[in-house]
């Protein structure tokens, strides 16, 4: 499958559209700095900035930097990495009134998998597309000097999956409790096809942090592998430090068999194990969860595809931004596990690393609904409403940041 999830897919399923006006501070850099996606061919990204998400437009006209390719984006510190897989080469800026500045670069083998780390620090893992290495690379990435501080190299899981063949062990999401570092993560068969054989079980190895020594894997059968392809949002931190896991089961991102239900675990803070008292089954209201933002007291807000809609799919249409209109938005109460559907946001596309942004209790998400109709929406969880805002002049906010 090589470059198919993160370049030739996306050429294949996003549409031209050019930038136009821009939003931005005229004096100096907004409040907010964007990944920004203007979805021309070949793909233009940029990192752009803006003080208003709630009205007006947004663009990369005049605003902010150009990447030379198809970018990730992360933050490190204070520091905001634009990860170019065009050219595998890593850009590091500092924000200041004046402007985005560029600190530094640095090269990079693969990064598929991303996670805040210590001290000004980010965690990415790069991992195998197949063919006889099943090694994950799991590096600390330093905002500061901006580069890696330590890489190591080491199977994710080891063992056999399906009936004794053995599977790569993608990472979907990581995560440093105390001095373990968590590595969620989903059994493929790599190669060109990406099957999935086996989606009755959900997984999370751990690893001393910062050695990054594997140390264990535990496992839960009430639901399937957490997460999926392209680091989405699907562990989430509470205010305690327990984290909630997303398992999606959703052919449309990219599992080819579904056999346990979409469902939410938890592992309560400092432990190496799933709550067996808890387990919130989302697919029983009629949904498979794709991503989402912990907001406070057990809410959630969440994207989502019908479980209906979702077994008449095709493999990877989550990654679709504007030629699949196939998610919802959703407000779940994790303690109640209620689901209510935001009904002011149409059904929209999907995205690689899906960004939101939480802000004085509200959620910010990209939506976009086809190449004429992509807008910033601001979600309030209290009613499970949501106002349209800024309009995208390009695909898609690939990722939110407050200064």
């Amino acid at each position: 499958m090589q470059t198919l999830k993160v370049a030739g897919l996306m050429a294949l399923l996003t549409l031209g559209m050019s930038a136009c006006s821009d939003d931005s501070d005229s004096n100096g850099v907004g409040k907010y700095v964007l990944g920004f996606r203007t979805s021309t061919d070949p793909t233009a990204d940029y990192i752009v900035y803006t003080n208003n998400l709630g009205s007006g437009s947004i663009s990369a006209t005049g605003n902010g930097k150009e990447q030379d390719g198809w970018s990730y984006y992360i933050k490190a510190g204070d520091t905001y990495l634009a990860l170019n897989y065009t050219n595998s080469i890593a850009k590091g800026y500092k924000v200041s009134e004046s402007g985005l500045t560029e600190v530094g670069q640095f090269a990079f083998e693969r990064m598929d998998c991303f996670g805040e780390g210590t001290d000004g620090t980010a965690i990415a893992i790069g991992a195998p597309w197949g063919g006889g290495s099943y090694d994950c690379k799991i590096q600390i990435v330093d905002g500061e000097s901006v580069s890696i501080t330590k890489s190591v190299t080491t199977p994710i899981y080891d063992k056999a999956f399906d009936a004794g063949v053995q599977l790569n062990a993608w990472p979907t999401a990581t995560w440093v409790d105390g001095n373990k570092l968590y590595v969620s993560f989903y059994p493929v068969l790599g190669g060109e096809d990406w099957l999935t054989p086996t989606t009755d079980t959900a997984y999370v190895s751990v690893y001393s942090y910062p050695a990054l020594q594997y140390e264990s894997t535990f496992k839960d059968t009430r639901t399937g592998p957490i997460g999926y392809y392209s680091s989405q949002p699907c562990v989430l931190k509470d205010e305690n430090g327990d984290r909630y896991t997303f398992s999606s089961a959703s052919i449309a991102a990219g599992f080819t068999q579904s056999t346990k239900p979409s469902g939410i675990l938890k592992i309560n803070k400092g432990e190496q194990a799933f709550d067996d008292d808890y387990f919130f089954n989302v697919e029983a209201l009629g949904y498979r969860l794709m991503g989402g933002a912990y907001v406070g007291n057990g809410i959630v807000v969440a994207r989502v595809v019908s479980a209906a809609l979702d077994a008449t799919l095709p493999p990877w249409a989550a990654f679709s931004v504007a030629a699949a209109p196939i998610h919802n938005i959703v407000v779940l109460d994790l303690n109640a596990k209620t689901l209510k559907v935001v009904a002011e946001i149409p059904l929209h596309g999907g995205q690689y690393l899906t960004p939101f942004l939480v802000e004085d209790g509200k959620v910010w998400a990209s939506v976009t609904v086809d190449t004429n109709n992509a807008f910033v929406y601001q979600i309030d969880p209290q009613t499970a409403t949501a106002t349209k805002g800024a309009r995208i002049e390009g695909s898609e906010i690939q990722a939110f940041y407050i200064r």
